[in-house]
């Protein structure tokens, strides 16, 4: 258990993560063997594997993988998968994927050997295996929900905690995390030389007028934080949220089905970061 940065609540980030890579470019139309884990074209092959990864926050991710293989190798495996020499298979090869936040994968040697008879085999020799890798910075790379919440990084030097369950969506002015009865809208505006509270007078141009109790405005170092809420004629409950600084202005809005989740917007809000 760790600590969340914005509010001390205790967060559940252990355990492990499943992602599928999909086919290997390429591959479409392949025959299929074994159950569609081994793909076979003339001289070109592909076998189905995992690639585990460690990251921090005692949290494993587990991809489910293709590594390039001969054509050899690929009969090979298809004739014992299932079978009693399944156990002892091993796979040479390399892997088949481009994969970020990484460069250089696609095309590196890689090993898989069967771990378990009732999985699939394991790399054990690759690029990314021996090394403990920084848990937000890999998983804000993928636009996909989570089951845990992450750091997700933003362009610059911003960050904002990405709450479990919502999926990224890029958009032309920001980004979009939506899921079940959530959405939060994130935008980055910059103006040179604008100080903080200038800043936030400029976003507020126009902003509804809502009761004293509706909103609030804290300094946070150099930074100016603001918040309102209000809740529109058809139920439907938004927060809006202002991070200013000299020169740069986060907004966040929150807009959520649940009153409670009142709570879960302020720290969307209070998880913003800048770091220089």
């Amino acid at each position: 258990m760790t600590a969340c940065q914005c509010c001390g609540a205790e967060i559940d980030e252990s355990g492990a993560l499943d992602l599928n890579l999909g086919l290997p470019p390429g591959s479409e139309g392949f025959e299929r063997l074994a159950g569609g884990k081994v793909l076979l074209s003339g001289d070109a092959a592909f076998a189905r594997c995992l690639l585990p990864v460690e990251l921090t926050g005692d949290l494993e991710l587990w991809f489910g993988a293709w590594m390039r293989v001969s054509a050899a190798e690929a009969r090979r495996a298809a004739a014992a998968w299932g079978g009693p020499e399944y156990a002892s298979l091993r796979l040479t090869g390399t892997f088949a994927h481009d994969l970020k936040p990484w460069d250089g994968l696609h095309g590196a040697p890689v090993v898989a050997e069967v771990r378990e008879p009732d999985y699939l085999p394991e790399l054990v020799e690759h690029p990314l295996l021996g090394t403990t890798w920084d848990r937000d910075h890999v998983l804000s790379a993928f636009l996909v929900e989570l089951p845990v919440s992450i750091r997700q990084k933003l362009i610059g030097t911003w960050s904002i905690e990405r709450t479990a369950g919502l999926t990224p969506h890029l958009l032309d002015d920001g980004l979009r995390f939506a899921g079940p009865g959530r959405t939060v809208f994130v935008d980055i505006r910059r103006a040179q030389g604008t100080p903080a509270e200038r800043f936030l007078e400029m976003a507020l141009d126009g902003a509804p007028a809502v009761p004293a109790d509706q909103q609030f405005l804290v300094r946070d170092g150099v930074e100016l934080r603001h918040g309102l809420w209000l809740t529109t004629e058809t139920g439907r409950h938004e927060f809006y949220g202002h991070v200013a600084r000299f020169g740069e202005l986060l907004l966040v809005t929150c807009v959520h089905d649940d009153p409670a989740d009142h709570a879960w917007a302020r720290h969307v809000l209070n998880s913003v970061r800048y770091r220089s």
